[in-house]
């Protein structure tokens, strides 16, 4: 028997293959070369197949999928010896799959935890503690059928592993289904492993359930946010610890600039992912990479002149954000009138870093970074500040056509309402935002009744008049009107008519 290569410890080099079920070996005869080796069951022989990776972690992940689609190949005098695929071990293998492309950076964090949480949870379970399935040669066109009604029923509390179980959304259950048209394709089909698609209920998510992130009217609820935030960062100042001062001042800028161009939070702080690589040993180790945040050579501001609807001419400091690192991985340019909130950040933190004896800034410096850190602050962060403003503002916001609170995602939502309930191009807030064309269609079309409610409302008897008589339900026998004008009645209600306030002032875009 030919002997293996011998490592500094004096024992021979094994590297286990999932957990013990294989091995990773090298030959004295031939000592660069990596070698799969595995026990046949019912017999005292080994399968060898020679791997064509050149390193210690290429060499394991080509031995995973070797093992994987060698389950109903390998016979010994005609009889096979080994079981077929176990579906536990078929999920996990496309779990590293994705996690060898999170590792080059072909997918991102988000991409990886989604897909282990999905498949290894919920999916999981399905399969293997209510279907009662072990091996994918188990699995059937119509396996999945029952997924739907089983996740939203029974499935949302023993899929849980984290806190309290919460019942699922659909969007949730969508999510898994996608999960698994991907394992499918991507994965259980090109290896041979079975030749079809399986049968899934299409979901169809209520418009209703699609609002989790209602846009903020300027007036009153910006307003009032605006101000808080004012006060609070200002607050910051009184602190002995100047840190309290300066994240409260960024949290603060953060918001305007987000209202008023619509970025998303991560493309402005940025974050820090947590790459997993994979070791010799069936281990990880954990490295950090940079991702996305805007730099202050990302940012251009320039005056421009602009020209009120009274004819007036005014100078705006305009501010050009360069996009580099966005969801769709396509950099964008966003103009936007936030010249003077990113004029005001700079001088706050030129005089702040000069106090606390930090350098200067330079060109390449990140706008958001924690000064101490030189890195983001951590996303829960900035969603514990909203949250807390958004509490301190209790019973004072009130989200329009929606029972959703806001959301730093609101901020979003404004940009994009404002932008086509000012008539702006939807293929141009496309442009700016990096929005899908679906979810823009969504907000564009019920912009568009709004702008076009004379022509909902006229009627070929009667003309409408530009002034309307309003009734005051809490007050009937009063009738407010010109006089001697031909008018059409329209009932407001007292609690309507915040609402309708705020719904004709949210096209104006902050500059405060």
């Amino acid at each position: 028997m030919p002997k293996l290569v011998v490592g500094d410890d004096g024992k021979p080099v094994r590297h286990s293959v999932l957990g013990g079920r294989a091995q990773i070996v090298k030959f004295e005869r031939q000592p660069d070369v990596f070698v799969y080796r595995q026990l046949l069951r019912g017999s005292k022989s080994y399968y060898h197949q020679q791997l064509t990776a050149s390193d210690d972690i290429n060499a394991l992940r080509e031995a995973e999928e070797l093992f994987l689609s060698l389950q109903n190949e390998l016979e010994v005098d005609g009889t096979k010896r080994l079981a077929s695929v176990a579906l536990e071990d078929a999920l996990k293998a496309w779990v590293r799959v994705k996690e060898g492309k999170q590792s080059s950076g072909l997918i991102g964090e988000d991409a990886l935890r989604g897909c282990i949480s999905h498949l290894l949870g919920p999916i999981k379970t399905y399969l293997i503690d209510f279907k009662k399935l072990s091996k994918v040669s188990q699995l059937k066109k119509d396996t999945f059928l029952d997924y739907v009604n089983w996740r939203m029923t029974k499935g949302w509390q023993l899929s849980n592993v984290s806190g309290e179980p919460t019942q699922v959304k659909e969007s949730t259950v969508k999510r898994d289904l996608t999960h698994i048209k991907d394992w499918f394709k991507n994965y259980l089909i090109p290896r041979g492993y079975v030749d079809w698609m399986p049968t899934l209920e299409k979901i169809i998510i209520r418009q209703d359930k699609l609002d989790a992130n209602p846009p903020i009217p300027l007036s009153p609820d910006w307003t009032l946010i605006h101000n808080h935030l004012k006060k609070w960062a200002e607050d910051g100042a009184s602190f002995p610890n100047p840190s309290v001062e300066y994240w409260r001042q960024l949290f603060r800028h953060f918001c305007l600039i987000s209202y008023n161009a619509g970025t998303r939070p991560k493309e402005l702080v940025g974050r820090i992912e947590k790459r997993r690589q994979p070791t010799t040993d069936g281990s990880y180790v954990i490295k950090e990479v940079l991702k996305g945040g805007l730099r202050w050579d990302d940012v251009e501001v320039q005056m421009a002149m602009h020209t009120a609807e009274n004819g007036k001419s005014f100078e705006v400091a305009e501010a050009t954000l360069h996009i580099r690192d966005t969801k769709t991985g396509v950099p964008r340019d966003v103009p936007s009138n936030t010249g003077a909130f990113f004029i005001r950040w700079r001088e706050f933190c030129n005089e702040w870093r000069k106090r606390n004896s930090y350098p200067p800034l330079k060109s390449t410096d990140y706008v958001f970074f924690n000064p101490r850190t030189n890195k983001p602050y951590p996303y829960s962060q900035l969603t514990t500040a909203w949250n807390a403003m958004r509490t301190a503002l209790e019973g004072k916001l009130s989200p329009i056509r929606s029972e959703q609170k806001y959301t730093m995602y609101s901020m979003r939502s404004s940009y994009i309402t404002n932008q086509i309930d000012e008539g702006k191009d939807v293929y141009l807030v496309k442009q700016l935002t990096g929005h899908s064309l679906e979810i823009l269609v969504r907000h564009y079309d019920r912009s568009n009744v709004k702008r076009r409610s004379a022509e909902a409302t006229a009627r070929s008897y009667a003309n409408k008049k530009q002034d309307d008589t309003s009734i005051d339900l809490e007050s009937l026998g009063k009738v407010v009107s010109k006089p001697q004008q031909q008018q059409r009645v329209t009932v407001i209600s007292n609690t309507n008519k915040r609402a309708a306030g705020r719904r004709k002032a949210g096209g104006k875009l902050s500059t405060k």
